[in-house]
């Protein structure tokens, strides 16, 4: 019935109003995810957030998940209609190599929503999916998030040859690389303290010698969309994979960490995502 209502309803004039009340009832009844979005907010911000501000995640959270069930609905000309594009040239700069590209992402604004842009413009874009429980809710969202044209596969060692071929096509990787899942991250420093962070970004570029970009989507007020495409500012490499692993993983986090600061209330992470979280 949401899916089919992701279809008919008006997106800024009803669907909007109807996700951010969501929230507020999602915000009410997940006492574990309001302790981690606070602990995560005072990460970011310094100081413990308002009230107000954990509520904004949670209404981003359920309007991220809307634009889910709106993406087959949606023809190409509506979708491009809703984005400003920005720094698309340093994608093509990137591309010019024949490498791929690896484009680095974070959960903010609406990401898969926004990635299905690149497709629209015709773009190979490959991306992955975490895993999730059970099998018939993954097929459900990878077949929501695919029907605009990008190409997904679940996280893990199987995803990794189509990866790698996708390169050698000149492919665009979209990785959303703000959570490690598994725990097997470095530890990088990120806002205020260390904590493990996923570095499959910046080992795929040292193996295949595709460069890195940061993209990132944002939701402005009116409804309509930021997608944000940059290099990642130079790092110097030392000939040392481990060592230019963290390097590289370092710099990406600090891109991240950037974008995620400048809107906090739309970073949907609803896990603790600092080792030392403590409910405040």
């Amino acid at each position: 019935m949401v899916v089919a209502a992701a279809g008919v309803l008006p997106r800024h004039a009803v669907a909007e109003p109807l996700c951010r009340l969501a929230g507020v009832l999602w915000y009410l009844g997940a006492p574990a995810a309001r302790a981690a979005v606070r602990d995560n907010l005072r990460h970011i911000l310094g100081r413990p957030p308002t009230w107000r501000q954990v509520v904004a995640v949670f209404q981003n959270g359920v309007l991220n998940y809307w634009d889910i069930f709106a993406i087959p609905h949606m023809r190409r000309d509506e979708l491009l209609g809703l984005m400003d594009i920005r720094g698309l040239e340093h994608l093509d700069a990137a591309r010019a190599a024949g490498r791929g590209v690896v484009a680095a992402t974070p959960h903010l604004g609406s990401v898969s929503l926004v990635g299905q842009l690149l497709p629209a413009l015709g773009y190979e874009v490959i991306g992955l999916l975490e895993p999730i429980q059970p099998p018939e809710l993954y097929d459900f969202f990878a077949r929501q998030r695919m029907a605009g044209g990008v190409r997904l596969m679940q996280v893990g060692p199987a995803a990794l040859r189509e990866l790698l071929l996708g390169l050698r096509r000149n492919a665009i990787l979209g990785i959303v690389t703000d959570r490690d899942i598994d725990g097997s991250g470095p530890m990088v420093p990120f806002f205020d303290a260390p904590t493990r962070f996923p570095d499959g970004v910046a080992s795929l570029s040292l193996r295949t010698g595709a460069p890195i970009l940061i993209a990132v989507p944002i939701r402005r007020p009116d409804g309509r969309f930021d997608a944000l495409f940059e290099p990642l500012p130079p790092v110097q490499l030392t000939g040392d994979r481990k060592q230019d692993v963290l390097l590289l993983t370092r710099a990406v986090a600090r891109r991240l960490e950037y974008h995620i600061a400048s809107h906090p209330e739309q970073w949907t992470v609803f896990q603790k995502r600092w080792p030392d979280a403590r409910p405040r």
